[in-house]
């Protein structure tokens, strides 16, 4: 959705400035600013609602076992009774079921959230870096020298053309 809504956004600026016009958006697809921090806040959040509803099966039901049969003694009940739990054993593979499907996504949105950091840190390091090369240098004269090491020189590269053969040079 977030990448369709900025397609039509430079397709109307397009079409209000012409073809040629400035782009509002450098790639569409990516996730900056805003956009990037609620991604990761929901990503939070899905981890701490998936997190409660772990801790609180737990506790409710005092681990993850349902136990056939329960000694009641609320009311109504005049005196302690048996109370039968339907289905104890559906009871308890639905449950885990359910579990392990949130600690599965707990574990997914983890990575993710690593995934997203680990990029945005690798995007920084490589920006500061390809800052770095393409520093210039100030002489007091106010002259501006670029960094040796940003000027590339072909190395033992093959022309792109092949060689004449023999006959055409000596003819």
């Amino acid at each position: 959705m977030h990448v369709t809504y900025r397609e039509d956004k430079e397709k109307r600026n397009r079409e209000k400035y012409g073809e040629n016009c400035r782009r509002l958006y450098q790639n569409p697809g990516k996730k900056r600013g805003g956009l990037w921090w609620t991604y990761v806040l929901t990503l939070v959040f899905k981890i701490g609602v998936d997190a409660t509803f772990v801790y609180l099966v737990y506790h409710i039901y005092e681990g993850y076992d349902f136990p056939s049969l329960i000694k009641c003694e609320q009311k109504p009940c005049p005196n302690k009774v048996d109370c039968f739990i339907s289905r104890p054993t559906e009871k308890r593979i639905f449950t885990l079921f359910m579990v392990v499907t949130s600690l599965l996504c707990i574990l997914l949105s983890i990575i993710e959230i690593l995934y997203l950091i680990g990029k945005r840190c690798r995007e920084c390091v490589t920006s500061m870096h390809h800052s770095r090369q393409t520093v210039t240098n100030t002489i007091s004269s106010g002259s501006t020298l670029m960094v040796e090491n940003n000027i590339k020189r072909p190395r033992d590269k093959t022309p792109e053309t092949p060689a004449p053969s023999y006959s055409v040079v000596v003819s």
